[in-house]
């Protein structure tokens, strides 16, 4: 009578304590070298240590620019009560109004939705911030002055967030990472 094979010894990955058996030559989930020698080992540990604050950093990046576009949705709801509520006798007060609330609802969206799709909604939500701010500089230009530090700084933040998502997009397709 024949014995049965022996079945894998099922260990865990030193890397990504992840369930690998001793047939794994790499680790499954994370690609440590489970059979490689130790330089190659450690050099897979420092690597992946270093992607991973590089990747810590860089989300921290996208989190700000992406708190950014909740600020500006804030900006624009508080704008436009305040707009109605100083000029309620102005005919045109429906109007600016309602388009600061259309931009706030926008924003607000694309902050939520920045969380799964950093890079495109930090793109439109710049995107939508320029054009905004172009079309107030169509009707007033005066209006490119003021407050100019804010808008200097809301567009730094967001130029920021877009680098971020970038490095981040860059260091998942070097790591394939979903």
């Amino acid at each position: 009578m024949e014995n049965p094979p022996l079945a894998p010894t099922i260990t865990q990955c030193y890397a990504c304590l992840k369930n690998v058996t001793d047939e794994d030559v790499f680790c499954p989930d994370c690609g440590y070298p489970l059979k490689g020698t130790p330089s190659e080992q450690e050099n897979f540990i420092t690597k992946s240590t270093f992607r991973d604050i590089n990747l810590a950093a860089s989300n921290n990046q996208v989190r700000k620019a992406g708190n950014t576009l909740f600020y500006l949705a804030g900006v624009f709801a508080l704008g436009g009560i305040v707009f109605f509520v100083l000029r309620k006798d102005d005919p045109d007060v429906a109007a600016i109004s309602i388009t600061d609330f259309i931009l706030a609802i926008l924003f607000l969206l694309l902050g939520e939705y920045s969380k799964k799709k950093p890079l495109a909604c930090i793109i439109s939500g710049t995107c939508l911030y320029v054009i905004v701010q172009v079309l107030n500089f169509a009707i007033a230009p005066s209006s490119v002055i003021s407050y100019i530090w804010i808008k200097i700084i809301i567009i730094g933040f967001l130029i920021k967030g877009i680098k971020s998502a970038l490095e981040i997009e860059k260091i998942k397709k070097e790591n394939n990472i979903a």
